[in-house]
């Protein structure tokens, strides 16, 4: 004759989840879900900005070329891209170099908003005789 198995479970106890522990692994699983979406809407969020200023800086560093194929007039410049870059705007400042009287220096910002903030990369270098 064999003995009857001793359970852990109490006499009359289905086996399974109760509702406590579904619970907190509903709060668990919500809390991970919630932080996985921040995450992913920040990395968008980021790559929207970085797009934003590679492209502001191709701008900016096109605009500077062209400054410099020849040898600029000291001025102060500006004004905005033409359709479809039209959110873009952008200020060109030539002056003369306190060192060198061949020299001018050469400083340029494209500027965009982006919401409720004024965003700007600047460029600057040097244009010599």
């Amino acid at each position: 004759m064999t003995r009857p198995r001793k359970t852990l479970l109490p006499r009359g106890r289905a086996e399974g989840f109760t509702l406590l522990e579904v619970l907190v692994a509903l709060a668990i699983l919500s809390t991970a879900l919630v932080l996985a979406y921040r995450v992913v809407t920040g990395a968008l969020s980021a790559e929207g900005r970085a797009e934003q200023w590679t492209e502001c800086a191709l701008l900016g560093e096109t605009m500077f070329r062209e400054t410099t194929e020849t040898f600029p007039e000291v001025q102060d410049t500006q004004g905005r891209y033409p359709a479809p870059l039209e959110e873009y705007s952008w200020k060109r400042t030539v002056r003369q170099s306190p060192l060198y009287p061949d020299a001018h220096i050469i400083e340029i910002a494209v500027t965009w908003k982006s919401g409720k903030d004024t965003e700007t990369v600047s460029l600057a270098g040097v244009s010599v005789r």
